[in-house]
């Protein structure tokens, strides 16, 4: 089957190549413009690139296509090696492996990139992924330490300061902040809060919410291991 990720970055590709093939042609007597306009074509490839990584989580982060979207990310990262793309979909395949529960695949696959995820000098891009695998590990230290509030803003995944609350046993807090994801955003990103608003709901023991947020969770695809823990435990 055809790799929509990799059909559509080759495409990208492509069409720069001809777009720079052309202004040599037309150009092929002054050099000046070339130089120029290849310079605005980068700027401008590097613009493409940047809406390509921010549209494709969009693409894969369907709670119906779980399995599938597996195996695409994963060939994807074999076949295209821009960095940028590239750390983009080793993100979203760990974030795969994770919310599927496959453990194994996802301690094993985090620690084969662990050079290029837990190097210091590194940006925030991997910051997210150290803080989850921290808390999946219950390496509650670890997460407190690299967790910084100052990210907040340009992280702009709630998500992570709700699992900063629970670890420190602020649930009030942590729910309300769960509270302000519309229920329109079906997402997986969207189920994860709900999970983590239902443990808030049972530490603080609010029976009727938390009835309404399992039957909410149980109605999403139980490939998704937040799902399925709920189901296991509250619909025998």
């Amino acid at each position: 089957m055809k790799n929509k990720i990799v059909l559509s970055y080759r495409f990208i590709i492509l069409v720069y190549y001809l777009l720079v093939f052309l202004i040599v042609i037309i150009n092929i007597n002054h050099l000046e413009r070339v130089l120029i306009y290849s310079l605005i074509l980068i700027v401008l490839f590097g613009i493409v690139v940047h809406v390509y990584i921010l549209n494709i989580p969009k693409l894969l982060l369907s709670n119906k296509y779980i399995e599938k979207n597996l195996s695409t990310v994963k060939e994807a990262i074999d076949k295209i090696h821009n960095k940028s793309i590239n750390d983009s979909l080793i993100t979203i395949y760990i974030f795969l492996l994770e919310i599927s529960n496959y453990k194994e695949e996802y301690q094993n696959f985090v620690e084969q990139n662990s050079k290029r995820i837990f190097d210091e000098k590194q940006n925030r891009h991997w910051y997210t992924i150290k803080l989850q695998y921290y808390y999946n590990l219950n390496k509650k230290d670890e997460y407190l330490k690299l967790y910084d509030p100052q990210l907040d803003n340009k992280v702009k995944n709630p998500l992570f300061k709700i699992m900063y609350l629970i670890l420190n046993e602020e649930y009030e807090e942590a729910l309300e902040l769960s509270k302000k994801v519309t229920s329109q955003q079906k997402d997986i990103g969207y189920i994860m809060k709900l999970y983590y608003r239902i443990i808030c709901l049972e530490h603080l023991e609010k029976e009727n919410e938390l009835n309404d947020c399992i039957n909410e969770m149980v109605e999403f695809n139980d490939q998704i291991h937040y799902v399925k823990e709920i189901k296991d435990k509250y619909k025998k």
